[in-house]
């Protein structure tokens, strides 16, 4: 079955909040297994041809359901290869890429949006959903352990090499790479977090100040 990708735009009518109708979908493709890359104005899926369209079909018959939506999507056949080292004969691959692309593991999921601020998303509990198929990944860890979660700052869309930290203009610029600034070059955020149960797929945590929906991309051991 060829590969192709999907580039998806979802618009709910009338609604306060466009997040839920989002999450909503992100979970579907997250169930139908396929390959998803998030941005701040629409999300890029791939996947094999039936699977994307029984996907979209999915997407729109359940979050669709009960209100008026928009769906917005443009197909490719084009799917570029996934980035990957190459050598030519004994000589070693290149040392800088263009782009490096990676499949989220999950999505976090708590009550904090981003009117919330860092301390009070760390003393709260956020839920870590991995895609089922990773639930193997688990296997060893237990409840009071550290890990250290890395995740992407989906709605982070522009940077400063130097910035005030925590955006107080009393206090001097500082270099990014100095501080825990979401808007990066690469913006990837890493917090170790305390597991406080483990069901399945879904890992409770305490002290991880990701917002609700932001994409999970690695869990490591501290």
């Amino acid at each position: 079955m060829a590969q192709i990708m999907a580039q998806v735009s979802i618009y709910p009518l009338r609604e306060k909040e466009i997040g839920p109708a989002i999450e909503k979908a992100w979970d579907i493709f997250t169930r139908h297994g396929l390959d998803i890359h998030p941005g701040p104005m629409s999300t890029r899926i791939v996947g094999d041809e039936n699977t994307v369209f029984a996907a979209l079909q999915d997407v729109l018959h359940t979050t669709g359901s009960g209100t008026d939506m928009v769906m917005v999507a443009t197909f490719s056949n084009a799917c570029p290869e996934s980035s990957e080292a190459t050598t030519q004969g004994d000589q070693p691959a290149t040392e800088s890429t263009e782009s490096v692309s990676y499949r989220p593991i999950g999505i976090v999921r708590n009550r904090f949006d981003a009117s919330s601020r860092g301390d009070e998303m760390r003393a709260g509990s956020s839920k870590i959903v991995l895609r089922p198929d990773l639930t193997g990944g688990l296997e060893g860890l237990t409840p009071g352990e550290q890990i250290m979660v890395l995740f992407y700052f989906d709605r982070s869309e522009e940077y400063a090499l130097l910035q005030h930290p925590r955006g107080n203009q009393e206090r001097p610029q500082r270099g990014v790479f100095t501080l825990r600034s979401p808007h990066r070059p690469n913006p990837i955020g890493a917090t170790v977090v305390e597991v406080l149960s483990i069901q399945d797929n879904v890992l409770t945590v305490h002290g991880l100040d990701a917002y609700n929906g932001t994409p999970v991309l690695d869990l490591k051991p501290v």
